[in-house]
């Protein structure tokens, strides 16, 4: 979980309530989950059934980039946003780039 966190540390400082939060994860617990949703990917049959305006955003050096992409091929009704330059964690602390995204997404959904 340190390396975890460094990675993290790299993009933006961390809070030490964060900091703690990932250190107290449990790694062999997050692997077995890893390996278990890795042998049973499930979503594919369950996205073309989703019918619901749907926002999806990845970041183009995200390791998911190219499954998030597969994932709006079988989407009746996303809305697909790709990132340049931003790896998975940057999608995460580049607010000022994905949140008018999901403004603009939001602004168009009707409830």
């Amino acid at each position: 979980m340190a390396a975890f966190v460094q990675v993290w540390e790299q993009q933006r400082p961390v809070s030490p309530a964060l900091r703690a939060r990932l250190l107290a994860n449990d790694v062999e617990a997050m692997i077995a989950y890893r390996v278990k949703r890795q042998e049973h990917p499930g979503f594919t049959e369950v996205l073309s059934t989703m019918t619901m305006p749907c926002l999806l955003y990845v970041g183009e050096a995200d390791n998911r980039y190219a499954g998030v992409k597969a994932c709006k091929a079988a989407m009746p009704n996303v809305t697909f946003v790709s990132l340049p330059d931003l790896n998975h964690v940057g999608g995460f602390f580049r607010s000022d780039l994905v949140l008018p995204h999901i403004t603009q997404f939001l602004a168009t959904v009707v409830s």
